[in-house]
């Protein structure tokens, strides 16, 4: 018999693919372990058994190649599915002639191929998920640059102060607000993805998000003539939460609602307390869920609406934010539908926490005393709007309009915060933080860098320059609140190690 050697034999044994020595007859005259495993015969079921007879359905197909293979052609078996303990396994190999005493045998390879070809349709399916994101960007993007267009013309043509101007003035808001959502949501999915999310957690009443959050979108329901019920209780239910996230999460909640609700419809959003954690349900008789989406509808991208017209927009994003945000404060999410046209219901839970002590919470909503902001801009615009805001809250607020003169004003006027831009013609962003981290006499002021870049990679790069904080465009007023907060403390740009 063949393999008598005992090298042979130990090669024959451990080789990484399955092996089937069969004679001239048919009949198998040896197997591994890798080939025994691959078909689910154990030694005993295969050991002089005829080849063929093993797979009555392939019969034929199995003697024909092998009496090409005894007529010394090699063939390649291509991959091919095979159930295996009632699983299903992929394989490739070989059919090759083996010379024998008595004749002309044959050898069977087989290599299992599952992994690779479960691999090879995930790429797949990323790249038509991406292809079909890519596709909903655009439909998205274009949707608000339309009218923002035709704004801009009534403008160029109306009488200032005119019905015509203050309709154009508020078509632009509205759809730069909704630009700057997308933006905004397409950010938030890659920092929860990276990690690098930062939630400023205080004991947080979510009661109170939940009923302001409802209030905040009553009007957007009533426009669409959908009834929205909110039974939120009177007390406080705390939890240590970000209230920005929450609201966050609970606007998010609230606009799926509508969204896949028809006028007449009703939503409702209950909040309660249910063995320990403080559960918010937000439900709807609306469009409902296919069975298949279900399991996909917490996964960035995911369209609910796949129709051609996408009345109902968006990115997909926003319930992979939701499921992001609210594990990320240690609570869970679950979609619960029975089936399309049935309406849908979303459950979130999060861990409930005992009253705050009063000084807690008047440190959590303590507001922010006057600073001193200097502003290096070289967009004149972008400088002006946030100065005004700033000022409106009652800041000093001062602009530099390239890196030397933000230089020669922090020196002078010792701002608490430095908010810079990193784009700045001439001498960059990362070049003033250098400097301005270089002179002892600035030890203790706050340098954020401001940039349209928002990875990690250019997170680092401006913790490398000396920035203290990272924040990305376009600026998220509330952050730059708690860091105007912060500022004011002893120490706060020393100890500010975290970028944002």
């Amino acid at each position: 018999m063949p393999l008598s050697s005992p090298l042979l034999s130990a090669v024959f044994e451990r080789a990484g693919a399955g092996l089937c020595l069969v004679g001239p007859d048919g009949a198998i005259l040896r197997a591994n372990a890798e080939w025994l495993r691959a078909t689910g015969f154990s030694a005993e079921d295969v050991a002089g058994r005829d080849l063929a007879a093993l797979f009555p359905d392939t019969a034929p197909l199995i003697r024909a190649l092998h009496e090409r293979a005894r007529a010394g052609e090699t063939i390649a078996v291509p991959r091919h599915a095979q159930r295996v303990f009632g699983r299903e396994t992929w394989w490739e190999g070989t059919i090759s002639p083996v010379p024998m005493p008595d004749g002309v045998g044959t050898l069977v390879t087989a290599r299992e191929v599952t992994a690779e070809v479960h691999e090879a349709e995930a790429l797949r399916e990323a790249d038509r998920r991406k292809d079909e994101f890519l596709a909903v960007l655009s439909h998205e993007l274009r949707n608000p640059l339309t009218p923002v267009r035709n704004a801009c013309s009534v403008l160029e043509r109306a009488a200032p102060g005119s019905e015509a101007a203050e309709r154009a003035r508020a078509v632009i808001s509205r759809q730069v607000d909704h630009l700057a959502r997308l933006v905004d949501d397409l950010l938030d999915v890659t920092r929860i993805s990276r990690g690098t999310i930062r939630l400023r957690r205080v004991p947080t009443d979510v009661a109170d998000v939940a009923r302001r959050g409802a209030e905040d979108h009553r009007t957007l329901f009533a426009a669409r003539r959908v009834a929205l019920e909110v039974a939120v209780p009177e007390a406080p239910l705390w939890v240590d939460g970000d209230p920005v996230r929450l609201a966050q999460v609970v606007g998010n909640l609230l606009q799926n609602a509508w969204k896949f609700t028809a006028p007449g419809g009703h939503v409702s959003l209950r909040l309660g307390r249910e063995g320990g954690r403080a559960v918010l349900r937000v439900k709807d008789d609306g469009a409902g869920i296919d069975p298949e989406l279900l399991g996909m509808l917490f996964r960035p991208f995911t369209q609910a609406d796949r129709t051609l017209e996408r009345s109902r927009g968006g990115l997909g994003l926003g319930l992979a934010l939701v499921k992001g945000v609210v594990e990320l404060h240690g609570g869970t999410v679950a979609a619960h539908s029975e089936g399309e046209g049935r309406g849908t219901e979303l459950v979130v839970a999060l861990p409930e926490i005992p009253q705050p002590a009063r000084g807690v919470l008047e440190r959590a909503n303590g507001a922010t005393a006057a600073r001193r902001v200097l502003l290096v801009e070289d967009n004149a615009d972008a400088a002006a709007s946030l100065r005004d805001l700033l000022e409106l809250r009652g800041h000093e607020v001062h602009v530099a309009a390239d890196g030397p003169a933000g230089i020669e004003a922090a020196r002078r006027l010792r701002p608490d915060l430095v908010l810079c831009d990193v784009g700045l013609p001439g001498m960059n962003g990362y070049e003033v933080a250098r400097r301005l981290r270089g002179d002892p006499a600035l030890d203790g002021v706050t340098l954020v860098a401001l940039t349209g870049y928002a990875s990690a990679e250019d997170a680092a790069r401006a913790r490398e320059a000396g920035f203290h904080h990272h924040l990305t465009k376009p600026t998220d007023l509330g952050a730059v609140s708690r860091l105007l907060e912060a500022s004011g403390a002893p120490g706060a740009a020393a100890a500010a190690g975290a970028l944002h």
